[in-house]
């Protein structure tokens, strides 16, 4: 789905595992139990994101579906928020938190700004890594959730975040959302991908 935003209040994040108490071990978060551990998401986020922002969150919400407690964490969230699925999110629990602006697969974002091709950044937005997105030869971005990092400390893909890549999991960035200015400072020190089909 392809989504304009008409300023740069854009932020990003994945993969809270709301509830997800080996979470904490297998990423080794620096969180008691699940308890304390959601109240910081909730927290940063709020911290960040105005009412009026918008965020794009890139999958991986909760162990508790659309149960009662997530519902109530959801709607403490700042902000308009379009939601992309994630490997462990179910579309009906998703829909059921009536909460998300647009749920999708994806999304193709157009964000205005003076500095990028055309007047607009375009941003490839999915859960998973991809090896190649549109407009990437152009400087298009690709920001992703689901691997947690991991990829990031493997030599293997060393040459691949050294391109317009980021992980958006939140325990890569102090599990706080990442605003648009943030996401621009880290891109500006990567290379555009020149492979072009």
């Amino acid at each position: 789905m392809k989504i304009n935003v008409s300023n740069q209040n854009v932020y990003f994040t994945s993969d809270f595992h709301f509830y997800h108490t080996n979470i904490i071990r297998f990423d080794n978060r620096p969180f008691r139990n699940v308890d304390e551990m959601n109240e910081t998401l909730v927290g940063n986020w709020n911290d960040k994101i105005r009412k009026d922002d918008v965020v794009f969150y890139l999958g991986d919400l909760s162990w508790d579906g659309s149960g009662p407690r997530t519902k109530e964490l959801v709607n403490e969230l700042n902000g308009t928020i379009h939601y992309v699925m994630g490997n462990h999110d179910k579309f009906r629990d998703i829909k059921a938190l009536n909460r998300f602006e647009t749920i999708n697969d994806y999304v193709e974002l157009s964000v205005p700004d003076k500095d990028a091709n055309r007047g607009s950044q375009e941003i490839m937005l999915f859960h998973y890594a991809i090896m190649s997105w549109d407009k990437a030869h152009h400087g298009a971005w690709h920001i992703h959730g689901h691997e947690h990092g991991h990829l990031m400390k493997q030599e293997a893909f060393d040459w691949y975040y050294k391109h317009k890549v980021i992980d958006a999991g939140c325990n890569m960035h102090d599990y706080t959302p990442l605003s648009y200015a943030d996401v621009k400072e880290i891109m500006s020190k990567k290379e555009v991908i020149k492979i072009h089909h």
